[in-house]
């Protein structure tokens, strides 16, 4: 896959509640920011194989818990690295509390090379934009400019009958979400486009699905835009979008290809 670099602008609206959730981290649990930050990449990467909005039920903890949490996750990541304590025990508790399907420290052993991918990615083109201080703090100052606000302060919304989007000339990748289904119950290519067609107006470009073997079943997907806007009117403010396509579940989020 190519690469793709979203503006800091993006990326800072996209995850703003992860930026809240590390300041607490580091101003009110005395964490260290480099450990945080590994920490919110190997979330990052459970939320982007299916595990949705792991972060914000974290978030949402007591402190106590969230500690928990981050003592589970530096688990993981010692264990990714090959450092194992052999006095701790295997199993996650307060982390499968969120997981669609349970997984234990013997995991990150047998999928250490999509883990360790998985994490790298996120820390790189993620964690070390969003986090970055004094990066935020001037993506913050430049999109003060009253042009920023005009396009901000409209949301993407659309004001009554379907939305056609003009014709956008930028990269695919930044036209596209990653789309997941539930475990067993993928969605076909033409009930994806017809339900978004038909919901915001001609806006699909295309459907990519997960080439599976015969005895597994995709779980997931791209969807392309023909315009990049649309991704924030489906987004509408959030950070991953659910839907119900003939009685199945799609979540939608924005689209991060791996650099080659």
């Amino acid at each position: 896959m190519g690469s793709l670099n979203p503006r800091p602008l993006d990326l800072m609206l996209f995850y703003k509640m992860e930026r809240d959730f590390y300041n607490r981290l580091i101003r009110e649990l005395g964490q260290v920011r480099e450990s945080i930050e590994l920490v919110m990449a190997l979330w990052l990467w459970f939320e982007s194989i299916g595990h949705h909005d792991f972060i914000r039920h974290v978030a949402a903890c007591q402190d106590d818990v969230v500690l928990r949490f981050i003592a589970e996750g530096e688990a993981c990541l010692d264990h990714l690295m090959g450092n194992r304590d052999p006095s701790r025990s295997d199993e996650l508790p307060f982390t499968n509390f969120l997981m669609a399907e349970p997984i234990d420290l013997r995991f990150f052993e047998y999928h250490r090379d999509i883990a360790f991918d998985g994490v790298r990615f996120f820390l790189e083109n993620v964690c070390r934009i969003i986090l970055d201080d004094a990066l935020m703090e001037r993506v913050a100052r430049d999109s003060s400019h009253p042009d920023h606000r005009r396009v901000l302060s409209s949301g993407g919304l659309r004001i009554g009958g379907p939305w056609s989007p003009e014709t956008d000339h930028t990269p695919e990748e930044q036209r596209s979400m990653f789309i997941t289904f539930s475990m067993g119950y993928p969605i076909a290519r033409e009930d994806i486009r017809d339900f978004f067609n038909t919901r915001y107006g001609p806006c699909v470009e295309t459907v990519m699905i997960e080439k599976a073997s015969a005895r597994q079943r995709p779980m997931y997907g791209r969807l392309v835009f023909r315009s990049a806007s649309t991704i924030a009117v489906v987004l509408n403010g959030q950070q991953t979008a659910k839907f119900v396509i003939k009685g199945k579940h799609l979540w939608a989020r924005i689209y991060l290809p791996r650099r080659n």
